[in-house]
């Protein structure tokens, strides 16, 4: 019987470690998928490079950006027509909006300048300064929510626009960056993310991502220029659904999220989630390893054990007639 080497004696303990090591890492962070459902499609003007959406009691409230082309608009939410619109100077760049009471609060991208507009007749009342870029913007109630396409949220006082609090939006421990166009409801902040077509669902508390939905499907019949991305985000109560649009679309969507999407307790007994596969594939290897390096000594034996065989059946050969003196 041949003795266990070392590598064969201290496998199972290393193995032991191991998994003790991996499993709890791989068992953590498996977020939640929140799927979207078109319920309807409606056109859009293919000329508005939409920078914030809102609906308010029926009415759907848009504005666009760039130089010389940005605007607020009234827009029909069936048809996409333009009911209304107020041409802003060619000095600023219009980016996100937000209905706070009866007026509609617009940022401007870096002219440090929030546009308050009377909602009745979209003429600008009044502004208010801040420093930094401006880009989404949404009103949860008690305060406005401000991106400035990092991985912030600014709470602002709704009446001087003075900051309240800030905080930092993480998925998983990691900060989330270009956060735009927002969408408060409830709770949850919704923001697009920019250049993807993701929104993420933030927990205005925490500031955790508490779900991602892939809006790529929307996507696929819009132009694939590099500023005509997914941006326009706005709550329709009356329905418990969202507009979605973008950048130069087409076409807008009325979509449900679905949060019972989220992997139950079920589902989790018919599969591994793919986390916990990485988390063990280390294992894996490791003991792909330790196993060839047991095979190789054990080999080393075998073939010494024939080798002295071989030696030996040559020494007690019998000697031949040619090999005595003559």
């Amino acid at each position: 019987m041949i003795e266990p080497g070392p590598a064969s004696r201290v496998f199972p303990v290393m193995l032991v470690v191991l998994l003790l090591t991996f499993a709890p890492v791989a068992a953590e962070g498996v977020s939640k998928v929140t799927e979207l459902h078109v319920i309807s499609s409606h056109s859009h003007d293919e000329g508005a490079f939409t920078q914030g959406l809102e609906m308010h009691d029926g009415s759907l409230y848009e504005s666009t950006g760039l130089y010389g082309s940005s605007s607020l608009r009234e827009v029909d939410p069936s048809s996409g027509e333009v009911l209304r619109q107020t041409q802003l100077d060619q000095s600023l760049f219009g980016e996100g909006i937000t209905v706070v009471g009866d007026t509609i609060v617009m940022l401007t991208w870096r002219e440090e300048i929030a546009l308050v507009f009377d909602i009745g007749t979209l003429e600008i009342i009044a502004n208010h300064t801040f420093s930094g870029e401006g880009w989404g913007l949404c009103y949860d109630g008690n305060h406005l929510v401000m991106s400035n396409g990092t991985s912030d949220l600014t709470f602002r006082n709704p009446f001087d626009f003075s900051v309240e609090a800030t905080l930092s939006v993480t998925d998983q421990g990691i900060e989330v960056d270009l956060l735009n166009e927002l969408e408060c409801v409830a709770q949850t902040v919704y923001a697009n993310v920019w250049g993807s077509n993701s929104i993420i669902a933030i927990n205005k508390t925490t500031g955790e991502v508490e779900s991602t939905i892939d809006a790529s499907v929307l996507a696929e019949n819009e132009s694939d220029g590099y500023n005509d991305v997914l941006n326009g985000i706005a709550y329709f109560p009356e329905r418990d659904a969202f507009l979605i649009t973008g950048k130069n679309w087409t076409s807008m969507h009325l979509v449900s999220f679905d949060n019972s999407q989220t992997p139950s307790d079920d589902n989790n007994s018919k599969y591994i989630p793919s986390s916990i596969l990485m988390g063990l594939l280390p294992i894996f290897l490791i003991t792909v390893v330790i196993i060839f390096l047991s095979s190789m000594r054990l080999m080393s034996v075998i073939a010494r054990f024939i080798l002295l065989i071989i030696t030996r059946q040559q020494t007690e050969k019998p000697s031949s007639p040619r090999d005595g003196k003559e």
